[in-house]
């Protein structure tokens, strides 16, 4: 509801065309044992560096956080093949102990890494981008990122995410037409508001912001960035043509697990943030309520899923023992309202993606609803490894 307002109101035309401004680019790829996909990932992102705007000295960050397989390996193999290229291709090694403390912690060993070289531009026009080990983006959307840097006084970018190989199964579709359809939309809003929140994947920022900010030790590392940024009064905004394609989790068991982690990191920024702000005299109104109800999301959910079933069991009895005619009416509202929220998010999805009808983009975000029940039970768990104290970093697998 609290989107639905901004639905005539939510920002895509952003301006991202690039000038004449020359930026320093560096890729940031934070990688744990991806053997089996790092090859085709990481040297289809290279060829797009290649290719980025003249104006942009690309650069590729491979961070190793101690593998026990061989990606090591396999990085020092592609950066032997690519020298030469103009894509200037870095290899760095975690060691243990300080290894596999979670992505922010390898984020802030490879921004320490850049902040050394001898660069070509200052820090306002040295941008970092993070991209995940599965992810790709094309040489026009890096190239837009940029100029939407050049065209609006921000410190950060996000872009759109989209699954790659998106109708594997049900679950990648469902996936698709949530990041590219409900997060999106959402997204777009928060353009309105006047802030963006990173979306880890597909995050861009200064350097200035990322020395001035640093990431944080939190299980949703790229909601706490943003936060931590906001503080010290950096602004980001959300690009909807770029789009960053991940691999879709297309196993249920693995899919839980990493929403356990995002929810479990909800609740710790929840918990470690939202007193402040509330109270802080950088975040305006519009975006501290946004962010309010984010971090109140999971804890609500659990009374909402409890409610709901109260509520269901009870009107049923209702059904068969009073009159059915009001509780008939009143549900039929309920869904209706329901439809009509995922067809906004249907309309979302089909200006978003390609070779899907307005028709089946409906269809697919009304079945979304069905993928939100499943996994509406989540905070349990969630928050019952935050109060057991269990909150390692459980790393989503590539290349299922």
């Amino acid at each position: 509801m609290w989107f639905t307002i901004f639905n005539f109101e939510r920002v895509r035309d952003v301006k991202s065309q690039k000038k004449n401004t020359p930026y320093d680019l560096y890729i940031m790829v934070p990688l744990l044992n991806e053997e089996n996909t790092i090859f085709s990932y990481v040297n289809n992102l290279i060829n797009e560096l290649n290719n980025v705007d003249y104006t942009i000295n690309p650069n590729i960050i491979l961070i190793d956080d101690a593998s026990n397989d061989n990606t090591l390996n396999n990085i020092n193999t592609i950066r032997s093949a690519t020298m030469g290229i103009r894509t200037n291709v870095h290899v760095l090694a975690r060691q243990f102990p300080n290894a596999q403390q979670g992505k922010g912690a390898a984020l802030n060993y490879g921004l320490n890494y850049i902040s050394r070289l001898n660069r070509q531009q200052d820090d306002r026009h040295t941008i970092i981008g993070i991209i995940d080990a599965d992810g790709f983006m094309t040489a026009k959307a890096m190239t837009s990122v940029i100029g939407a840097f050049e065209n609006n006084p921000v410190s950060m970018v996000q872009t759109a995410v989209g699954m790659n190989r998106r109708d594997f199964n049900w679950l990648s579709k469902m996936q698709d037409i949530e990041f590219l359809g409900a997060n999106s939309f959402m997204q777009e809003s928060r353009n309105r508001l006047g802030q963006a929140i990173a979306s880890g994947n597909g995050q861009f920022l200064t350097l200035e912001m990322a020395l001035a900010v640093r990431w944080g030790n939190t299980l949703l590392e790229d909601f706490e960035f943003t936060v931590r940024g906001l503080f010290k009064q950096h602004r980001a905004l959300f690009l909807p043509t770029a789009i960053v394609y991940q691999e879709a989790v297309t196993k249920l068991r693995p899919l839980l697990v990493q929403r356990i982690r995002w929810c479990e990191g909800s609740m710790q920024c929840f918990i470690k943030y939202l007193s402040s702000i509330i109270t802080s005299p950088h975040i305006n109104t519009g975006v501290k309520i946004d962010l309010s109800l984010f971090l109140t999301l999971p804890f609500f959910s659990m009374l909402l899923n409890f409610a709901n079933i109260c509520s269901i069991l009870v009107q049923f009895g209702n059904i068969f023992t009073k009159k059915s005619l009001p509780v008939i009416i009143v549900f039929s509202i309920v869904i209706i309202f329901t439809l009509m929220i995922w067809l906004m998010m249907a309309i979302e999805y089909f200006q978003n993606t390609t070779d899907l009808s307005i028709f089946a983009c409906i269809l697919r975000a009304w079945q979304c609803i069905v993928y939100n029940i499943i996994l509406s039970f989540i905070p349990y768990v969630a928050f019952f490894y935050l109060i057991t104290g269990k909150n390692s970093w459980a790393k989503t697998v590539h290349g299922q």
